[in-house]
């Protein structure tokens, strides 16, 4: 999630420690806004009540990037504390939400400790290999929205932002359904081009959540990027960006930022 230190976390709170497949320590807490994920001193999760903006500046984005019309049924790769799902689930009942997380205790504290809304279908696995699943009815059903928010070491691994991943996730989008990735930006805009150019040659409507110090490269900061094979409500992510306290802007001039960069091809590494 933001490559930025958690804004808001009270230091005396009681946390509880998590570890990941790979060693790493993890912790969760609870303060007054909720309770938070934090890895590697990076806040890369909050959950707290389902009727009131998530605290991190990239899930509200998030949420803009998806519309007016929320997903009736949205796919997400990457869990942590299925943030962007719940609020879903609260916003539109009813409605169908999947989501993929590799971490084994990141699904054990979203199910036994936190719980699941029943909208929430949460699958312990490789998130990466379920898109390209073709025998799950759950997977091939169309999706009204894709997301993915997958981030290890504080990066974005390439297959998840690869063409060939798009294209997987293009192909399970419903016809007015939309690719939406948490992506990062900053001095060094490469992965950014490279990704944006992956959308652009599958998607026919391509666009940008970004603050405007990171697009200029003055700082690294979660970028948010957006596929659709239909005109996108601008009017109304611009309506939800212009209430968030993070100031960041819908981008639809994407060619001058893509400037002829390739796409990302298989697990190209940066």
């Amino acid at each position: 999630m933001p490559p930025t230190p958690p804004s808001s976390s009270d230091p005396e709170a009681p946390r509880e420690q998590i570890t990941l497949l790979d060693g790493t320590a993890a912790e969760v807490w609870q303060d007054k806004d909720g309770w938070s994920l934090q890895i590697n001193g990076i806040r890369q999760s909050h959950m707290g009540p389902p009727d009131v903006p998530p605290k991190p500046a990239a899930f509200r984005w998030i949420l803009a990037a998806l519309g007016s019309n929320l997903p009736e049924r949205s796919a997400h790769l990457g869990g942590g504390l299925l943030t962007v799902p719940r609020v879903l689930a609260a916003r539109r009942p009813g409605s169908q939400h999947i989501v993929v997380e590799l971490e084994p205790e990141l699904v054990r504290l979203a199910r036994e400790k936190f719980g699941l809304p029943p909208e929430v279908d949460l699958r312990l696995g490789d998130a990466r290999a379920w898109i390209d699943e073709t025998d799950d009815p759950a997977s091939t059903e169309p999706f009204d929205a894709i997301v993915i928010d997958v981030f290890a070491g504080g990066r974005i691994p390439p297959e998840f932002t690869s063409l060939d991943c798009f294209a997987r996730a293009r192909s399970k989008l419903s016809p007015r359904g939309r690719l939406v990735v948490n992506s990062v930006a900053g001095p060094e805009l490469e992965i950014t081009r490279r990704a944006l150019a992956g959308m652009q040659s599958l998607f026919e409507h391509v666009a940008m959540i970004v603050q405007g110090s990171v697009l200029k490269g003055m700082r690294s900061g979660n970028a948010i990027l957006i596929g659709s094979a239909e005109p996108l409500d601008s009017d109304a992510i611009r309506a939800a960006l212009s209430e968030d306290s993070a100031r960041a802007s819908l981008v639809t001039d994407i060619d001058p930022i893509v400037g002829g960069a390739p796409p990302i091809r298989g697990t190209e590494q940066f």
